[in-house]
């Protein structure tokens, strides 16, 4: 009687034993992935390359971003205005990689981002200005060619005076715009369109955060 109930526990154990491998085999086979030695692998042990969420914001909208976040920028593309140093004598775009970030605890207006070169760069959001700190010297910075930007302003100023009124007369009449007006005044939004394009910040988050400075998701 003893001898009949040990053997049926042995084979009891036995069974068990062997669905729990199975059910180990059939979840193994089931994954995609696997880790071996620390590194993410197929069913085929060729290293698997995990994807990056890329994401964009705006220059001036940076301080709104808590620094864990920006921490995790790979680049920050802005123009430098560089007219003041005698070799130079230009306006530059510049793309700098990102080292870390710094800010004053509570405030939502300004950030300071360290590049991996060393330059501090200053962003104030409410008086969308900056400016970069390179060695010695301290240049401003936009998320626009300061060139262009006044170019254009003062394009704009010569060729609106159509539009003003003379006032030595009693009553203003519409006017005609000079010739070619109009495709100046699309050339002229593409260009801005161009200018404020080309700067911004980018991300290469695998893990990305979910907050920013103002709580939102």
């Amino acid at each position: 009687m003893l001898r009949a109930l040990l053997l049926t526990i042995v084979l009891a154990l036995i069974v068990l034993g062997t669905l729990f491998v199975m059910m180990f085999l059939s979840n193994e086979a089931a994954k995609e992935n696997h880790t071996s030695g620390g590194t993410m692998v197929d069913l085929e042990g060729e290293a698997v390359k995990v994807a990056t969420v890329e994401s964009m914001s705006g220059l001036f909208d940076l301080p709104l971003i808590d620094t864990n976040t920006l921490a995790y920028m790979s680049a920050l593309t802005f123009f430098i205005d560089m007219r003041s140093d005698a070799k130079i004598n230009s306006e530059l775009e510049a793309t700098m990689k990102v080292g870390g970030a710094m800010r004053a605890p509570d405030d939502s207006n300004q950030v300071y981002v360290i590049t991996t070169s060393g330059f501090r760069i200053t962003i104030d959001g409410a008086s969308t200005t900056g400016s970069i700190e390179m060695g010695n010297t301290t240049f401003p910075i936009s998320d626009k060619s300061f060139v262009l930007d006044r170019r254009l302003q003062e394009t704009s100023t010569q060729e609106d005076s159509w539009m003003k009124c003379d006032e030595s007369r009693a009553s203003c009449f519409p006017k005609a715009p000079p010739k070619g007006w109009h495709k100046r005044r699309l050339q002229e939004r593409e260009l801005r369109g161009r200018g404020r394009a080309v700067s911004g910040c980018s991300y290469s988050i695998t893990n990305p955060p979910s907050t920013n400075r103002a709580g939102h998701d």
